[in-house]
């Protein structure tokens, strides 16, 4: 019997990413150490699952899809990692647990990071079951979205907005980057994986981006609602911080409905490529609402 038909997405996922970052014994090896704490601090590995729905909707083998899905969770690993810095946000808890450079020194963790994010293009060009052009593909995604023009560039926006009003256009290339790039780069990868067309993975990407949009938003009606998190402690960090939110520009109405708006868009794009009765689709709405 094949075992990955036993198992189920989420133990498949940890199982490759533990064989992908194993415990290391040389002399490196607090950094890893440090990386492995923060990988393995929890988290629902959205992204990853994204990849695999992504792929399973157009009937790729799962196990083609598992090695690139992994890659993304080390890539956003690493971008937690950065942004709970002193000179990012500042912030102490993750998951409920101390952030890393609360437990390592704060230089461990900086090169914890810088580690996850190398190792995620290492790993990617490595992966089995795939052609050197699908591969190649993925890795000028994954590193277009995680970069400058991604995630990197939504993350450094933000910074400059910082006790500043801004429009909502200027919001939105924020949620853009920091949220929706990396979401975008799971479905495209999945679409790369699963060899569709040039115009599937253009529809991919602006999925991803509807997603992403959606996500934050609600992620910001959480925040004001006061939804407890693991430990129970009300998220008003954006409301202490004074942070530009989609709520405090649009309205804790306005940004529910643009939520829901968005919502329903991405799931006619699913319809529209033809995989409206997929796990992918079924998936969305749980994940925007946080019932995932």
């Amino acid at each position: 019997m094949n075992t990955l038909l036993t198992k189920t997405p989420l133990e498949l996922i940890e199982e490759t990413l533990k064989s992908l970052l194993p415990p290391s014994t040389g002399p490196y090896k607090l950094v890893f150490e440090a990386a492995r704490y923060s990988l393995f601090s929890s988290g629902k590995r959205i992204r990853p699952l994204l990849t695999l729905m992504t792929a399973e909707a157009f009937f790729a083998p799962i196990e083609t899809a598992l090695a690139p899905a992994c890659c993304l969770e080390l890539i956003h690993t690493y971008s937690l990692i950065h942004d709970d810095l002193p000179c990012m946000d500042d912030d102490d808890l993750r998951r409920g647990k101390p952030t890393l450079h609360k437990v390592y020194p704060e230089g461990q963790a900086v090169l914890a990071g810088d580690l996850l994010l190398t190792y995620a293009f290492e790993a990617l060009s490595k992966s089995p079951h795939l052609t050197a052009n699908q591969i190649l593909d993925m890795i000028r995604i994954l590193a277009e979205r995680s970069g400058g023009d991604g995630m990197i560039g939504g993350q450094s926006l933000d910074l400059l907005s910082e006790g500043k009003e801004v429009s909502w256009d200027t919001l939105k290339a924020i949620h853009l980057g920091k949220t929706a790039a990396l979401l975008s780069a799971a479905l495209e990868m999945g679409g790369v994986i699963a060899d569709v067309s040039p115009a599937i993975r253009s529809k991919l990407k602006i999925l991803g981006e509807t997603i992403g949009l959606s996500f934050q938003i609600i992620d910001d009606v959480l925040d004001i609602e006061g939804t407890a998190d693991l430990i129970g402690k009300p998220l008003m960090s954006d409301v202490e911080n004074k942070k530009n939110t989609s709520v405090s520009l649009l309205g804790l109405e306005g940004a529910k409905k643009l939520a829901e708006e968005l919502l329903e868009a991405a799931l006619n794009q699913c319809e529209e490529m033809g995989i409206g009765d997929s796990n992918l689709a079924k998936m969305l709405p749980k994940l925007v609402r946080r019932l995932f």
